[in-house]
């Protein structure tokens, strides 16, 4: 499902003739719960990251929930249901057109709100208010009244903000299995993981990674950290860049439960890879 995300996108944009702006993230606030991923892009910020196409013009903000058809670690991200939402000058008076003359695209009958359904993508799409595009593998008209019914908020105000202020942003709450991250972490602490936050921001020449992951204990905060503090040392020697251990150990630290991660450099290429990868 993951893989045809692209497709989803170009259909976001050839819809887009009468323009109305949204900049709406309640949709986002109801995301989230234990084991799922939420993923969010602010697109205009992370335009040097993403394929060039006329989707940075018309989208401000993508939204993305993924569900795990599995606790198979690490799962493949074909194997991951989505539910998302994209944000901006996006149209609600020619999707209907755009669909209807879309061979794939089936109308669902005595459907409200109005909404079509791809049998070979396995995904319904529409529009339930101006400016929102809604996409998801799951039922449309469950996930749009979870989404947009203004009850049922999940996600913290705290991350909230912080995934709506970030140019991308990861928040996961009980974790089975995980979604591709800048670095692998071991089968046996994923299980040990309470909650996940990353978030990525423009630094001078690169993308900065900072966050936080809370853990069942102190000795299995102990334990991450010592393992993503080795495998940045690893990089570093790698790529024969400079071995400052003292800086390079001050990016993973733990307090109690709780490590966190502050100032991790990503190229433009890594993470422009991970966003475009199928």
């Amino acid at each position: 499902m993951i893989r045809k995300l692209p497709i989803l996108l170009a259909l976001i944009l050839l819809v887009s003739c009468v323009y109305t702006a949204r900049e709406d993230i309640s949709a986002l606030s109801h995301m989230g719960g234990a084991g799922k991923a939420v993923i969010t892009v602010d697109v205009k910020a992370a335009a040097e990251l993403l394929p060039e196409n006329e989707l940075i013009e018309r989208v401000d903000r993508i939204s993305i929930e993924l569900t795990p058809s599995s606790s198979i670690y690490p799962l493949p991200l074909s194997d991951w249901r989505i539910t998302g939402t994209a944000n901006g000058l996006l149209s609600s008076t020619e999707v209907g057109t755009l669909m209807i003359w879309d061979p794939g695209f089936i109308r669902a009958r005595e459907s409200n709100p109005r909404y079509y359904y791809n049998k070979k993508l396995g995904v319904s799409a529409g529009i339930p208010a101006d400016g929102i595009v809604l996409f998801t593998s799951e039922d449309y008209q469950e996930e749009c009244g979870r989404l947009f019914s203004g009850a049922g908020k999940v996600l913290d105000d705290r991350y909230l903000s912080l995934l709506e202020s970030s140019l991308a942003g990861v928040y996961m709450d009980s974790p089975e299995t995980l979604p591709p991250l800048p670095f692998d972490i071991p089968a046996e602490t994923v299980g040990k993981i309470e909650s996940i936050l990353l978030l990525l921001n423009k630094g001078d020449d690169n993308l900065i990674l900072s966050g936080e992951i809370e853990l069942d204990s102190e000795s299995s905060a102990k334990t991450l950290c010592t393992f993503l503090r080795n495998l940045l040392i690893q990089e570093v020697r790698r790529s024969g860049g400079k071995l400052d251990v003292r800086a390079l150990s001050g990016i993973f630290t733990y307090e109690g439960a709780l490590l966190k991660i502050s100032g991790y450099d990503l190229s433009y290429d890594i993470v422009s890879s991970m966003l475009t990868k199928e």
